[in-house]
């Protein structure tokens, strides 16, 4: 395993609230890569759930409020903002509208939430977290639409410069309006002269007209043509309730724009995500409860993921890690319309923590306190006494005489 591995494998082991901690140690024990540590850093504050202050409104820092690059989203206060890492520290902060039906379901099952949080963990911070894509579309559209008139001003700017160089050709071709004027009424006189003298016929083009004349005369009288009876065109029979395949074809390519077009507000899933920490660094201990429901509306299930840190390090160093999975039937059918079934979905997801609560209870005082902690215990020596480590050369030294007499 790399030095690279074991630093990444260290941090992401950090007890809850000892972070700086643990890196100034390793700083001084090996070089650490910035790029490695801002992966790990990231990956760290994710999985832990760390929270933060937002202009006075405290949010989770998870894998699904993470945005991009160094971007994250709060859902209280629907902001963008980029995070320090290392220092837990927010700037740039921009507002981003979400979808009113989204935003309403979210809004009504996170308010109980963050009374269920507040009521039983220290230190909580609890989120509700649906799809970002409507985010990414409204940022995409402000682009686009940015786009637009940059590319409409530069068209109009083309416009006018093209429109002057054609004005600039056409004078320089054809001269002043006053000169096409002269020209144009020159122009005219010579018509009209030349139709007069068309008028005029000639003595011989009067003698070969009459002749015409005479000559039609004489001819019989043609038959009128006899009508053709118009047939009625055979039009095409389809069933009724059809519509024609160009229609047809017109409509589903519209349907087809506007569907792609229009946002869907349907929400498949939900993530509710809570954390309580309690830290105590004079009396050596710090523990933290982590918790990620996914609730899945296509099945309506509860699934959990919940993750309990406790480290405690007074003359030792002793680390509690227990994870729980459960999963249980929601009350609801679908995505909560009001308080009272947002109510239903938080008592689901506080009997199944109290369930849990109650196992580790068990577990410690049945298990841990007379098993393991008796073996943890490090054993006396011979002589049935403690040994002071600040006089352990004595200890050697006498050993070493006692050789010596023998």
């Amino acid at each position: 395993m790399s030095s690279t591995e074991i630093v990444k494998k260290i941090l992401k082991q950090s007890p809850p609230n000892e972070l700086n901690d643990v890196l100034e140690d390793l700083k001084v024990l090996t070089d650490i890569d910035q790029d490695t540590l801002d992966t790990c850093l990231k990956e760290y504050n994710e999985e832990q759930f760390n929270s933060i202050d937002l202009d006075g409104v405290r949010t989770l820092i998870t894998p699904h409020s993470h945005f991009e690059g160094e971007k994250y989203y709060d859902p209280k206060s629907s902001k963008l903002f980029t995070l320090n890492q290392l220092e837990l520290k927010t700037n740039s902060a921009e507002e981003v509208d979400q979808l009113s039906y989204k935003n309403e379901a979210r809004s009504l099952l996170e308010k109980s939430l963050d009374s269920y949080v507040e009521e039983y963990f220290s230190n909580g911070t609890a989120a509700v977290y649906t799809s970002l894509k409507n985010i990414q579309g409204s940022l995409q559209s402000q682009e686009e639409q940015d786009t637009v008139e940059e590319a409409k001003d530069s068209d109009s700017n083309k416009e006018t410069a093209r429109n002057t160089e054609n004005t600039e050709m056409t004078e320089a071709e054809h001269g002043t309006e006053e000169e096409q004027n002269e020209d144009n009424k020159d122009k005219e006189d010579k018509e009209e002269q030349k139709k007069d003298n068309e008028d005029v016929e000639t003595p011989q083009e009067q003698e070969q007209e009459q002749k015409e004349d005479n000559e039609d005369a004489e001819k019989p009288e043609e038959q009128p043509e006899e009508p053709v009876e118009d047939k009625p065109i055979e039009e095409s029979k389809e069933p009724e309730g059809s519509v024609p395949a160009e229609t047809t074809q017109v409509h589903q390519e519209t349907t087809e724009d506007t569907t792609e077009n229009t946002p869907s507000e349907e929400i498949t899933s939900m993530n509710i995500c809570y954390a309580g920490n309690k830290f105590n660094q004079s009396n050596y201990w710090s523990g933290r409860w982590r918790a990620n429901w996914v609730y899945d509306l296509t099945t309506n299930e509860l699934i959990g993921n919940i993750n309990i840190t406790i480290h405690y390090f007074e003359n030792g160093n002793v680390q509690l890690q227990a994870s729980h999975n459960p999963k249980i039937k929601s009350p609801l059918e679908g995505p909560p319309t009001t308080e009272e079934e947002a109510k239903k979905l938080v008592k689901a997801i506080s009997e199944s923590d109290r369930a849990y609560q109650a196992y580790i209870n068990v577990l410690y005082e049945d298990k841990l306190s007379e098993k393991l902690f008796r073996s943890l215990r490090r054993a006396l020596p011979i002589t049935r006494e403690k040994i002071n480590w600040d006089k352990v050369v004595n200890y050697k030294l006498g050993s070493e005489l006692g050789k010596l007499n023998n």
